[in-house]
């Protein structure tokens, strides 16, 4: 069994999907650490995304599942790759998004140790997938929950196998903060690595860019019926400023 598994959740892309996957591979192929493999979901309409996985096969442990007949959207297809981990640490890598340097595993692995459950990176952004700008040390905060993302793109994620989460697919745009809030209720405070280990890539494609006003009340008002109790002062006036921010 390898050690770590990288969960990848693909598609298309508006034709660009499988370019980034691309890049991300040849960086993955320089890696300290090689006791890995790739779990590649897929839910593209053409085969753009398996061929890359062919073409790396030689030089990566490549698995590429298609997924055609989930839900579209991240968190169904995410979860899909994680299902078919067989790593004892599973990292979450979004296709357009990459590593950033040789040693990104390594030292993800090393911060986790043998006792550490779950794990958050630094990470930083690029607009041409080259050139990394503002770095971003991962934080967490009670306004987390809704909206207020200060942890970064789930990219910057990994958990142990024993204490394995899966994504809320109930959510689009607060599929993320929800599930560190969540881990972070369960588990604790996470591991933290400052080092810029990972980029988020700046694109037209990306799923944020196209999240309505709708859904982001839709989903503040889901998340408001999940928490149970009084929330915190700051708890609430986030969530009534992120509501104000979507009319």
């Amino acid at each position: 069994m390898p050690h770590l598994s990288l969960c990848i959740p693909a598609y298309s892309m508006g034709g660009e999907g499988a370019a980034f996957l691309a890049q991300s591979f040849e960086v993955l192929t320089s890696q300290s650490f090689d006791d890995f493999e790739v779990v590649v979901s897929d839910q593209s309409d053409d085969g753009a995304v398996a061929a890359v996985c062919e073409a790396y096969s030689d030089r990566l442990s490549v698995r590429h599942i298609w997924n055609r007949d989930g839900k579209r959207q991240a968190s169904a297809n995410v979860n899909k790759a994680m299902r078919h981990a067989e790593g004892e640490i599973v990292k979450i890598l979004f296709q357009d998004d990459y590593l950033n340097g040789d040693r990104a595993l390594e030292i993800i692995v090393n911060a986790l140790g043998s006792a550490g459950k779950w794990h958050l990176c630094g990470s930083g952004v690029s607009r041409n997938g080259g050139t990394v700008e503002r770095a971003m040390v991962p934080r967490l905060t009670s306004k987390l929950k809704f909206g207020k993302n200060t942890v970064s793109s789930p990219s910057v994620l990994a958990m142990r196998r024993a204490w394995l989460e899966f994504f809320d697919e109930d959510l689009i745009w607060l599929m993320d903060v929800e599930l560190y809030q969540r881990l972070w209720d369960h588990l604790g405070d996470p591991v933290i690595s400052p080092e810029t280990l990972v980029v988020n890539r700046i694109h037209s494609g990306q799923v944020s860019a196209s999240v309505s006003p709708e859904l982001r009340r839709q989903e503040l008002r889901y998340m408001r019926g999940k928490q149970q109790g009084a929330l915190q002062l700051s708890s609430r006036i986030e969530y009534w400023r992120q509501l104000l921010k979507a009319r």
